[in-house]
C-alpha cells in the first residue's frame, strides 16, 4: 500500500466536510499532491508566502497587496478575490496581536496508516513575551470550532518540536478570527474522534485511487 502523507490542514478540512462530501474532497486533495501542474497544486501559496512574510514587515497590508496585484495580473480572477479577502480578514488580525514573527519548526503525526505533518504557517510572539504557533486556513467555507479543534489537537501534541512553549492557534483569515483549544474540551473524545476520521481518511483516499 502506498503511503499517506498529508498536512494537518488538510485532514481538518476533510474532517470538516461531512459524511457526504468526504470521498469529494479525499479525491480532490489526492489529485492536488499528485499533481505535476504546480498550478493546481499551488492555488494558496502565493497568498501564504505573503503571510509569512507580513509577520516581520512593518508595512503588512502591502505585502497582501502584492499577492493580490500578482494574481490579477495574471489573469486569475478567483484567485484574486480569495486573496482579497484573506488580506481583508488577515491583517487587522495581525495588526490587533502587535505580535512579530519567529522561526518555526516541523512535525510528524502518526495514526494507523496516515501521516499528518504539522508546519505551522506563523509563528508570532507578543508583546508580553508569550508565543503562538498559528496554522492558517484559507479557503471559503467559514472555520468551525469543532473543526479547528482537530488541527490544534495534533498541533498540542507535536508543539515540543514545532514551537515549545506556544500556543497553538488556527486562524481562519478570511474572516480574521482565531481559534484555540477551550480548557472545557474533552481531549479523549476529542482523540477518538481523530483515530476515527484517521482511518476514514485512509479509506477514502485507497477508495479514490
Amino acid at each position: 500500500m502506498e503511503p499517506i502523507s498529508v498536512t494537518a490542514l488538510s485532514f481538518t478540512e476533510y474532517a470538516m466536510s461531512g459524511q457526504r462530501g468526504r470521498i469529494s474532497i479525499v479525491s480532490d486533495q489526492r489529485r492536488i499532491y499528485l499533481s505535476s501542474e504546480q498550478w493546481v497544486a499551488g492555488f494558496y501559496n502565493p497568498v501564504r508566502d505573503a503571510i509569512r512574510r507580513a509577520a516581520n514587515s512593518p508595512d503588512p497590508a502591502a505585502e497582501l497587496e502584492k499577492a493580490v496585484a500578482a494574481a490579477h495580473e495574471h489573469g486569475r480572477s478567483g484567485q484574486a478575490r480569495a486573496f482579497e479577502e484573506v488580506r481583508e480578514g488577515f491583517v487587522p488580525w495581525l495588526r490587533s496581536t502587535r505580535a512579530t514573527g519567529v522561526p518555526t519548526g516541523a512535525a510528524r503525526w502518526q495514526a494507523g496508516d496516515l501521516t499528518l505533518r504539522v508546519r505551522p504557517h506563523l509563528g508570532l510572539i507578543a508583546p508580553d513575551g508569550s508565543r503562538a504557533a498559528v496554522t492558517v486556513y484559507v479557503k471559503e467555507a467559514p472555520l468551525t470550532q469543532e473543526a479547528a479543534n482537530v488541527a490544534l489537537r495534533v498541533m498540542q501534541q507535536t508543539m515540543a518540536d514545532v514551537l515549545p512553549g506556544a500556543t497553538p492557534l488556527v486562524l481562519d483569515a478570511r474572516r480574521g478570527r482565531a481559534f484555540r483549544m477551550s480548557r472545557r474540551t474533552n481531549l479523549a473524545k476529542l482523540d477518538a474522534l481523530i483515530a476515527a476520521e484517521a482511518a476514514g481518511y485512509v479509506v477514502h483516499w485507497r477508495m479514490s485511487a
